[in-house]
């Protein structure tokens, strides 16, 4: 992170998303759910836009490169949602 000053930072989510899902899913695919996390977390609103600016901005990148992988992981059809919340 750089320099940013956030209430809950990347590894936070990361360790715990790791701790929920690293038997279920490959390093990269939660290092991604834990990104579109943080950017839940700080988003304003719950619109894949949102959600990407506010990745950019808890991570101090770009906000196009945000909100498309937010956008990425969420048309992804290997990410099964509601596999994920019953495990």
């Amino acid at each position: 992170m750089l320099g940013r000053k956030v209430a809950i930072n990347e590894e936070q989510v990361l360790r715990f998303l790791e701790s929920l899902f690293e038997e279920d899913l490959h390093a990269k695919r939660v290092l991604s759910l834990a990104h579109a996390t943080l950017g839940g977390v700080h988003a304003a609103s719950l619109s894949v836009h949102a959600i990407g600016q506010a990745l950019a901005w808890a991570r101090g990148g770009v906000q196009k490169h945000g909100i498309k992988q937010v956008d990425r992981l969420l048309s992804n059809e290997a990410v099964d949602v509601w596999k994920l919340a019953a495990s």
